[in-house]
Order: C-alpha cells, then structure tokens, then sequence
C-alpha cells in the first residue's frame, strides 16, 4: 500500500510538474524599429520568464522549426536587424514545451503606403488565427513607390478589391507593379455624390459642433455596409473562391476599407471587441489630418472645378476633424445598426452579400490555423 501510493504520488507529481512546465505565449507581438529591417519582438509567458525560440520565414505557412533562428532567450523582449533589406517577413515565437505564436509587422513599411496593413494574427471565439500573409486593407495605392513594389512583390498579392468609385480611381490611378495579377476587382465604377449623405448636413450647418458632426456620422455608418453592397458581395466573392492573397482598399483606408475589413473578420469568427480594435488602429498608424488638410491638398481641391471634398478646406479644421479620424464609436454604431435589423452581423454578411454557411466555413478553413 505505502508502494502505491507513493508511486501515485510520484505519477501525480510528475503530472504536474508537466503541466506547470507547458508554457504558454501571451501577447506576443513585432514592431518595426528605427527602420524597415529593425523588428522589436515582445511577449509574456506563463510561467514568467521561459525561454523562447524566435525565427523567421518569407512563407506565412512555415512550420515553427523550419525556420531561420533568430534568438533564444528568457527575457521578455528581443530586437533583431536583418541584413539582407527589407522584405516581407513571418516570425514564430515558441517555447521550449512547443507552445508557438505566429506574428508579423501589422503595418507593412512602405514608402508610400496609406494604411496598408495585414490582417493576420487575430484570434477567433473557437481558439483558431487568422492566418498573416493572405488578407491585406489599404488606402489608396496611388503613391507606392518602386521600392514598394519591390517589397509587394514577395507578398504576393494576386487580388485587389477597389471600392473607389470611377473619379477617385481616374484622380489617384493604381499602377499595380508587383507581378500580374490573375484577378482584379474593380467593385464599383460609380461616381458618389457626397452632398447627399445627410451627415454632410450636419457638418456645413453653422450651429453644429465637433461632437454634433461625430454622432451624425456616427448615426449613418451602417449606410457605408449597405452603400458598398456590391463591392463587398464581390469581395466575399474572390474570398471563397480562394483568391488570395487578396488587398481591399478605399480612399483613406479607414471608412469603406475599414467596415469591409470588420465584417470580414466578423464572417471569420472574431470577436467584436477585437474587430474594433482594428477598426481604430487606423487612427494609430495614420495622420489623416496632415494627409488630407495639407496645404498641399487644400491648394489642389480648391483649384478643382468638380473636387468632391473642396468644401470641406473651407470649414474649421475641428469640426472636419471627427470625418478624418477611426473612433470605435463609428463601428460600434454601426453594428449595432445591423444587428437591429439583421439579427446580428453574420446575418448581414449572410443575406445582403450572398455568403452561404458553406462559404463561411469554406473561408473559415483556408483563412484559419
């Protein structure tokens, strides 16, 4: 008897201590440093302070130990430099009882990018990623530079999903130069007129304020989800059939980029709170007032005899303000809008973008580790 329970103290023991020993990854994440071939790795572990194994890979798909070793280490916090430019890189980050995290600069470091940024790494409510390297949201594209072609073309983009209409694109054309692409989409040729968004309304009404401009737009933001219908049901479209790596971009790559990204995230079993963390990313990684109120621009759109937005260079600055930023409160509303009449944002995706069950689960396969 005392053999056996020893020896079940021993096998419990041993179990235990196993189990203690399996450490798990917790936020793990990189960030480009001072420049493009900089990367700051940080993360925690549970148990503090295990040591981890970095390495990466141009392939997204890797399997962690196949990959070029970066570092072992136990500390919290790693930098590397690499030596052979700037390229499109895909880290794993694994402890030594084999608990791994894929991760990847968000913000790809382009020259002349707007918001271009991958929309990898984010865990779904089943406990399944999304996978980096397969869907990408921008602004325009209009400024990449040869450089950025060059660092695009490792990508591997083969989709765009445009949802400019017909002036946007003549006035800011993509010159698309990073290899061919075997489909391109050009979801919507129509020009829009602003004036009839009654959130405009609001915005040239002297007596509103900042705050009064922000709810207005607030209140409308679901009509974006409607308005693109067609861009949207195209883009759902290229998803389902596979064709990927795939970009979607508007304008600002904030508004039409920014709900097409959070219902593709939604159809991919995000969770909302995660889905408006990406939404209000835009407001981290880009300076939309200094890109669009620039004097520069201010100078252009006012020469224009049919600039859409030159009106907007004649208001004060803090009342275009809220048009110009990515507060939580726009999607968030505009959820809840689609809920309210939809049931819930799936069913949105579901009815008006002709996505079946079977399309979702077929994305949720290909899109998903």
């Amino acid at each position: 008897m005392q053999k056996f329970l020893l020896g079940l103290l021993f096998v419990s023991c041993s179990s235990m201590c196993l189990h203690l020993h399996a450490a798990e990854l917790k936020q793990a994440e990189v960030i480009n440093g001072d420049s493009a071939t900089d990367y700051l790795f940080s993360w925690s572990t549970v148990p503090h302070n295990e040591t981890v194994n970095i390495e990466w890979s141009y392939d997204p798909s890797f399997v962690p130990g196949t990959g070029t070793h970066i570092a072992k280490t136990n500390q919290s916090q790693a930098h590397w430099k690499a030596k052979d430019g700037k390229k499109r890189r895909y880290f794993a980050i694994t402890t030594e009882s084999g608990d791994t995290e894929k991760v990847a600069v968000r913000l790809l470091p382009l020259e002349g990018g707007r918001n271009f940024r991958d929309l990898g790494g984010y865990k779904t409510s089943d406990g399944r990623t999304v996978k980096w390297g397969h869907v990408f949201r921008s602004g325009t594209m209009h400024s990449l530079t040869s450089s950025d072609y060059s660092y695009l073309s490792d990508v591997g983009i083969r989709t765009i999903c445009d949802f400019r209409d017909q002036r946007e694109r003549d006035d800011e054309p993509t010159n698309w130069q990073a290899g061919d692409l075997d489909y391109k989409v050009f979801a919507d040729p129509k020009e829009r007129d602003s004036s009839e968004n009654p959130m405009f309304a609001t915005l040239l009404d002297p007596e509103s304020s900042p705050e009064d401009v922000k709810l207005s737009m607030a209140a409308g933001y679901s009509d974006i989800a409607l308005r693109e219908k067609e861009g949207y049901t195209a883009m759902f479209k290229e998803l389902v059939n596979g064709n990927v790596p795939l970009a979607f971009n508007c304008a600002a790559g904030k508004d039409r980029a920014g709900t097409a990204a959070a219902l593709i995230l939604t159809a991919l079993g995000v969770p909302e709170q995660t889905v408006v963390h990406d939404y209000q990313l835009s407001d981290d990684y880009v300076d939309f007032t200094s890109e669009f109120l620039n004097p520069e621009k201010r100078e252009k759109a006012l020469a224009a005899e049919d600039h859409p937005y030159a009106f907007l260079y004649k208001l004060p600055p803090e009342k275009v303000a809220p048009l110009l930023s990515s507060d939580p409160i726009f999607i968030e509303t505009s959820f809840a809008d689609l809920k309210e009449k939809y049931g819930s944002v799936l069913n949105f995706i579901k009815q008006e973008l002709n996505v079946s069950d079977e399309d979702i689960e077929k994305m949720r396969n290909a899109l998903l580790i």
